[in-house]
């Protein structure tokens, strides 16, 4: 039964890390649409701020995972959060983001 429990918990978590977060530039700066519940993560790439980007898997400990090397894994897992609709790999690479960039090919 805990079993039962337990993938079924895992699933419903990997269909919400699924989600998109997309980031639209716009004259005053950069505004969220879509699912915006995983929008630290665009946020902190839009930044190039690694801290940021900590403090977000930090919150999402126990939401997406259950260490914050759990959260960062699924993250980066293909079909994990998106931004613009790519990985956050490939939108760190596309706003040259280089320092959440080698911070997230360095943890994959």
């Amino acid at each position: 039964m805990k079993n039962v429990i337990k993938s079924a918990l895992l699933a419903t978590v990997l269909a919400t890390s699924a989600s998109t977060a997309m980031a639209d530039v716009t004259a005053e700066g950069v505004r969220f649409t879509g699912d915006t519940e995983f929008a630290g993560f665009c946020k902190a790439v839009v930044k190039d701020d690694v801290r940021l980007l900590r403090s977000a898997v930090a919150r999402n400990v126990g939401l997406i995972g259950s260490s914050q090397r759990e959260v960062l894994r699924v993250i980066n897992a293909e079909g994990g959060v998106t931004c613009n609709g790519v990985s956050l790999v490939e939108f760190s690479e596309s706003r040259s983001a280089s320092s959440v960039y080698q911070f997230l090919t360095a943890r994959s």
